[in-house]
């Protein structure tokens, strides 16, 4: 019984130190981008893709197909 308690206990213990370490990176990351955001290029269009764009209808039957050579076809 004290073996399945031991266990659990370094599982939960394993879970949060990884939780933790996680979190420790990311505000490094974090902390390292806001200190060069005056020297990064903003990203040139803050629109997604036009593939992911749906039409205004929202009739995905209407958009054209695409070959899988790149040719149009219908």
């Amino acid at each position: 019984m004290f073996d399945i308690i031991l266990l659990a206990a370094i599982v939960a213990i394993s879970f949060a130190a990884g939780y933790g370490t996680r979190s420790v990176v990311s505000q490094r990351r974090r902390t390292q981008y806001l200190k060069l955001k005056p020297y990064v290029r903003p990203s040139k269009s803050s629109e997604p893709p036009q593939f992911l764009i749906r039409p205004r209808g929202g009739n995905v039957a209407q958009m054209p197909r695409v070959a899988s050579n790149g040719r149009r076809g219908g």
